[in-house]
């Protein structure tokens, strides 16, 4: 079966371009066929970073006229998607996958949502209103980002969305922190992970720290369960050679 990931999070700030882009190197790794989607109009960033690959583009909007993304379903019966989406698309993506949902199960095609959170107030909240949304309908994935916070109290404090996420069977999953002065180059350069952990130019120290966090991070998504194609063994990737910016 053909699957949507949706890197979601409605929240700014939370990471999910960054969530996005590592997921797109996990898949280009593992030698995981698919078709990268950029839904943010306005910063493009995860196109921009792996623009070697073909994007197709999707847009989701309060108004209904506006929005451009039914050719997703027909996009995804031919191979997985992954979607990186822009903040505060709630409302719209929700209302869109009502009907898409239905569209998609009559056509053999699946969802999955990976919530990126901060551990916020704001930030689970929204995680909430998505779960009462479609909890019942795809599987959900809580992303707690290390990177952008060390403190879950919040979520462990929120019993009405702890009983929600029990009922639908949450996966919580650990995305671990890269430090600062590797994100903040990646992010500087425009690199990909692939062109990072092979950069000349990067101490021999900073590559290994780029290495462990796409091992790290390679593990929490696959103990999500929600990459059927992760248990098969893989050649090993190309590294590709660095692009002059």
């Amino acid at each position: 079966m053909a699957c949507i990931h949706l890197v979601d999070g409605d929240k700014g700030g939370v990471g999910k371009s960054f969530v996005c882009s590592t997921l797109i190197q996990y898949f280009l790794d593992r030698n995981i066929d698919f078709i990268p989607v950029e839904a943010d109009r306005y910063n493009p960033d995860v196109a921009n970073r792996y623009g070697d690959l073909t994007f197709q583009f999707a847009i989701f909007s309060d108004d209904e006229r506006q929005t451009q993304a039914d050719q997703l379903r027909d996009l995804a019966v031919k191979q997985p998607l992954i979607i990186s989406l822009p903040s505060q698309v709630g409302q719209p993506l929700n209302d869109w996958l009502e009907m898409a949902c239905f569209d998609a199960a009559e056509n053999g095609v699946s969802f999955v949502r990976w919530f990126i959170t901060s551990g916020t107030f704001e930030s689970l909240n929204l995680f909430q209103i998505a779960l009462e949304r479609h909890g019942g309908n795809f599987p959900h994935v809580l992303v707690k980002n290390w990177g952008v916070s060390d403190d879950w109290s919040e979520l462990a404090s929120l019993s009405d969305l702890n009983k929600l996420m029990k009922r639908h069977k949450v996966q919580v999953i650990d995305f671990p922190r890269l430090p600062w002065q590797e994100t903040n180059l990646i992010q500087k350069k425009n690199w990909t992970f692939a062109e990072a952990r092979a950069a000349a130019d990067l101490p021999s120290m900073s590559r290994t720290k780029v290495k462990r966090f796409l091992k790290e991070a390679y593990t929490a998504f696959e103990s999500a369960g929600q990459i059927p194609d992760a248990a098969t063994p893989q050649p090993a990737p190309k590294t590709p050679p660095v692009k002059t910016r």
